[in-house]
């Protein structure tokens, strides 16, 4: 598909793209992992504010100069990652579950925010060969995994699932590309960290997941936070 998009481009490109394709892989390997392990109506909110928050923080750097709406947005994202950690379960919660989350999603966000960062810096007539380093980047990682670990990235009654997320993901990572290069990085950012709604509902019918009154709240104020961090 890449080549009839746009011919092959520089080096600096796919240099972009594998060091997005690395920042991706790594947030994917602990994200999934915390879903797995961790309370996912903890994970998937506190992975998406930081995950939104990173991108501002490279505006920053490179030269933006945020409103005070947007300082006003931040500070609410701060808060409602505090708020989203309480457990709405028992309090051994807190450490099995709530701090182990929150480290996860931390992580895991920053991860993903720096994918986009990274991924926005190719030229916009490289078309989706980006995505090509980036792929292979994040196979090679994964390799490295397995031969250091000796076992299998995922079992293999999970095989199944696992090709129809990645194919979902690639397909997203095709859509973001193509959507940060018509709009704003943080605008982008901002409509993709809305995904928890989906990962908490289903968690809630699926898995049977409480989510706590705190919780919901801090939900609310996260989306009012990066909300804010937008329109300023």
């Amino acid at each position: 598909m890449a080549p009839m998009v746009a011919a092959i481009p520089g080096a600096s490109d796919f240099a972009w793209g594998a060091a997005a394709g690395v920042a991706g892989v790594t947030g994917l390997v602990l994200f999934y992992h915390a879903l797995a392990t961790t309370r996912i109506g903890v994970t998937a909110p506190v992975t998406a504010v930081f995950s939104t928050v990173t991108p501002v923080v490279f505006g920053i750097w490179d030269g933006e100069r945020p409103e005070a709406v947007a300082w006003g947005g931040i500070a609410l994202a701060l808060v409602a990652i505090v708020l989203i950690a309480v457990p709405a379960g028992e309090a051994q919660d807190v450490s099995t579950g709530g701090i182990r989350a929150v480290a996860y999603g931390a992580v895991a966000g920053v991860a993903f925010g720096l994918f986009g960062v990274l991924i926005s810096q190719t030229s916009d007539t490289s078309g989706i060969w980006p995505l090509v380093g980036s792929r292979g980047a994040s196979v090679a990682v994964l390799a490295i995994v397995v031969l250091a670990t000796r076992r299998p990235v995922v079992p293999a009654e999970s095989a199944g699932l696992a090709i129809a997320a990645g194919s979902l993901d690639m397909v997203a990572n095709v859509l973001f590309l193509f959507a940060v290069r018509q709009e704003l990085l943080s605008l982008v950012a901002m409509i993709m960290a809305m995904y928890p709604v989906s990962t908490i509902g289903l968690a809630r019918i699926v898995l049977h997941e409480r989510i706590g009154l705190i919780q919901l709240g801090g939900l609310v104020l996260g989306a009012i936070g990066v909300s804010l961090i937008v329109l300023a």
